[in-house]
């Protein structure tokens, strides 16, 4: 055997296609390989701007030594998480199973037919101090432990794979066991977790967790918030004080804008420094929701500032936009955002450097420290100068150290984009996102669409297709078309009911291809997949993206209120509440995409129907008023409805009717 990679679509497994490691892409040869000469299977999961993966690739798949030691007793399997979410999901729920870290680089140690025996993570060259095992002697051990003790081997794989298959009914409960007071319970828990201090809903490493703010967003319209003002004052706090943390401290680029990937400490001063379009455009999203709610300006500067970055760093609506920029510079986590003092003397002046290091925060960089910008909170400070300062960072960098990119282009994060220009071009009252989000559903169309009329997860830089999709492309595919539907006939681009149209034509297929017919929920990988995983997995929990299942209730639910086939979606929906009244008592954080979908529907979908130029005084106005999920059409006479129930509203200006609307 030799290294297989030479030949893939994924830029992650090109730049390891050189390496002494014979990796082997995912597929049944690699299998049939392990059956033939009797030996366990290494899947290693990673993708491209992950600095943990390159970091050991560097000390360990270039080795030649280790390399013979992994062709020997292994045979070797690489994996990029974003060409296969489904095993990305599988082995990562292996790893907790296991008692493993969950992370990347993910190694999952499997019998060859792929069922795993043990996982973990990252592991160093030689011991470090720290706790981890060398990589070499991990492999040793499991060879060994395969040659001598294969059946306590077989047994745990049987083991995991029934664990696997069983944990996506697990919490599966009669959906008439669903009340919407479980919605509150949820909340109370998000609000318990909440770090009153530093802002967040975790622990360290913090996460910015855009789909749990979104749900209070939401919750905050409901009357039981509005009738219970401490309740409401409990929202109303977590939301300001994680919104101030990660739009002002170390978690946002303030020099070039975008979000990175996560904090590695509670105060939210040391990032992890990985830029996905993901989750940035998750963050626009939010922080669209946070300026209406607050009108607090730096909401408004963070989130235009990752607009900008997007349009600068990640691509256009010609050729679609990119998946992520690399932690890394010149093989160094962090180097092209971190600044030497060398460097801010060169940049700003010895004044302003002496100004800016008392007010950020030092990082370790190499053998010495580096400072990471952020916005002063001096009040003596004029925000001009802040402001000054940041501009000159933004042209002090070589354009030659800029982190790698992953150019190939994601169904499911476009998706999120077009949700995200859309709710920025409502908070904003700028028609050119829109005219944008309009642009990017076009080009998704030509590029994501299979001959067949499926849907292709992945568009790779030489034009080429994955030839499958999964059920977050499908279902946030289809949430981003209502999402732009409901607001089209305002800009003249296209009719609501053609938007519509095509959003039951993809969740038709959906139906088609991920459904379990059996019990509530729905796969992650289609019925018809050439190169499954040992099992099949469903996605309960939001993640970096909202789960499948999460967003579906989202189309079900609207679906049924304005589709064309309303039965059907509210049968679907009731169906799929099935997955949730346990999970909502149990671990609620995880599914906030979800609860903001129930607690939409508990509140109800608004639909108005009236002439173009009331329509258009609306929208105006509803920049000053908080998101609520609204779908506009034109005709002649003013009509509204709440949940398809017809609402008498006799103010006449649109400012008076829209703020009416809003107490229903």
């Amino acid at each position: 055997m030799s290294n297989a990679l030479k030949n893939q679509a994924s830029p992650y497994l090109n730049e390891l296609a050189d390496q002494p490691v014979h990796w082997q892409p995912w597929g049944k040869p690699a299998f049939e390989q392990a059956r033939k000469e009797d030996k366990p299977v290494l899947v290693s999961i990673g993708y491209s701007s992950c600095h943990w993966c390159k970091q050991m690739s560097r000390e360990n798949y270039a080795d030649p030594y280790i390399a013979s030691l992994m062709n020997r007793c292994f045979i070797c399997i690489k994996v990029d998480r974003e060409e296969r979410p489904d095993l990305d999901l599988l082995y990562m729920e292996a790893s907790r199973m296991f008692n493993q870290s969950a992370g990347w680089p993910l190694h999952a140690f499997c019998l060859p037919d792929g069922s795993p025996f043990w996982c973990g993570t990252y592991f160093p060259k030689n011991d470090n101090g720290q706790g981890l095992a060398p990589w070499p002697q991990v492999l040793l051990r499991i060879a060994e432990h395969y040659s001598h003790k294969k059946d306590e081997l077989k047994e745990n794989g049987k083991n995991a794979l029934a664990n696997l298959s069983h944990s996506n009914h697990s919490q599966i409960s009669d959906p008439r066991e669903w009340r919407n007071e479980l919605i509150l319970e949820a909340a109370e828990s998000l609000i318990k977790s909440h770090d009153n201090e530093e802002g967040g809903f975790s622990p360290a490493p913090k996460f910015p967790s855009p789909m749990k703010m979104d749900f209070l967003f939401a919750l905050g319209e409901s009357q039981i918030a509005r009738n219970n003002p401490q309740f409401a004052d409990k929202i109303i706090s977590c939301l300001k004080k994680t919104l101030h943390s990660i739009g002002n401290k170390g978690l946002f680029d303030h020099v070039r804008g975008g979000f990175f990937r996560y904090c590695q400490d509670r105060e939210w001063q040391i990032p992890h420094f990985e830029k996905m379009l993901s989750d940035n455009a998750l963050m626009i999203s939010t922080f669209s929701r946070s300026w209406r709610r607050f009108r607090n300006i730096e909401d408004r500067r963070v989130m235009e500032k990752t607009l900008q970055w997007i349009d600068i760093e990640m691509g256009n609506t010609e050729d679609g936009f990119a998946c992520s920029l690399s932690a890394e510079s010149n093989d160094t986590e962090g180097a092209y955002y971190l600044w030497t003092t060398d460097e801010l003397h060169k940049t700003l002046g010895k004044a302003d450097t002496a100004l800016v290091q008392g007010n950020w925060r030092n990082i370790p960089l190499n053998s010495g420290f580096a400072y990471l910008p952020q916005k002063i909170d001096d009040l003596s400070i004029p925000r001009d100068k802040n402001s000054a300062i940041l501009q000159k960072l933004a042209q002090g960098k070589r354009d030659s150290d800029k982190p790698q990119i992953d150019p190939k282009r994601s169904c499911a994060q476009h998706a999120l984009l077009v949700r995200a220009w859309v709710d920025a071009g409502i908070a904003l009252k700028n028609p050119s996102l829109i005219e944008r989000a309009h642009k990017l559903l076009s080009w998704m169309d030509r590029a994501f669409r299979l001959p067949d009329g499926n849907v292709s997860s992945l568009h790779y830089p030489d034009h080429s297709q994955s030839a499958f999709g999964f059920l977050e492309d499908y279902v946030l595919w289809t949430e981003a078309i209502l999402t732009f539907g409901a607001i089209s006939e305002v800009w003249g681009l296209g009719k609501l009911e053609s938007w519509v149209k095509k959003a039951e034509t993809l969740l038709d297929l959906t139906v088609e291809k991920f459904k379990d017919t059996t019990l509530p929920g729905f796969f992650t990988c289609p019925n018809d997949l050439s190169d499954p995983g040992p099992t099949r997995k469903k996605s309960w929990y939001d993640h970096a993206m909202p789960s499948g299942n999460s967003s579906l209730l989202r189309c079900f639910n609207l679906l049924s209120e304005i589709g064309n086939k309303t039965e059907q979606w509210k049968l679907e929906y009731e169906e799929a509440l099935g997955g949730y009244p346990k999970i909502a008592q149990v671990t609620p954080d995880g599914i906030g995409h979800a609860l903001s979908a129930l607690t939409e529907a508990a509140i109800g979908l608004i639909q108005i129907s009236a002439p173009i130029t009331t329509l258009k005084a609306i929208v105006d106005e509803m920049e000053c008023l908080p998101y609520r999920p609204i779908f506009f059409r034109q005709q002649p006479q003013v009509e509204i409805k709440i949940n398809q129930l017809p609402v008498q509203i006799n103010q006449t200006t649109p400012q008076a009717m829209i703020e009416k609307i809003w107490e229903q």
